[in-house]
């Protein structure tokens, strides 16, 4: 039986607002909002969890362009971020009502200056 040649998504591309935005990375991380709750009993364990709320954060490195077209990262509010294969096929991951909540700098010698961006959405859809 032959071993079939699968093919997966590479370069991602990010919009904000419909804008396209250069960047290094994106780092998206959904907590469930689900937790164990501790109890006493006789098994010495936890027999159950709990439902909460679910977050969604977003760290975006994105690269500072010297033309000054980079987004005002610090007032990015209410914004819908897309993310998708730069390559035909693939699923968009769309993140509704993003709000920006930390913009910090690194710059390092041999590599380009970025910015760091910590966001959260309230929504996430995948289509």
């Amino acid at each position: 039986m032959p071993i079939a040649n699968k093919n997966y998504a590479g370069t991602i591309v990010l919009t904000v607002n419909g804008v396209e935005y250069e960047i290094k990375s994106i780092k998206p991380n959904v907590k469930t909002g689900n937790k164990i709750v501790p109890t006493m009993n006789s098994q010495k364990r936890s027999l159950g969890t709990s439902s909460g709320t679910k977050e969604i954060m977003l760290d975006i490195e994105a690269y500072i362009p010297l033309d000054g077209s980079e987004p005002d990262w610090e007032n990015i509010r209410a914004a819908t971020i897309v993310c998708y294969p730069a390559d035909a096929g693939g699923k968009r991951e769309i993140y509704i009502s993003c709000t920006t909540e930390e913009v910090g700098s690194t710059y390092s010698v041999g590599d380009s200056a970025m910015r760091s961006i910590k966001m959260h959405a309230l929504n996430k859809e995948t289509v």
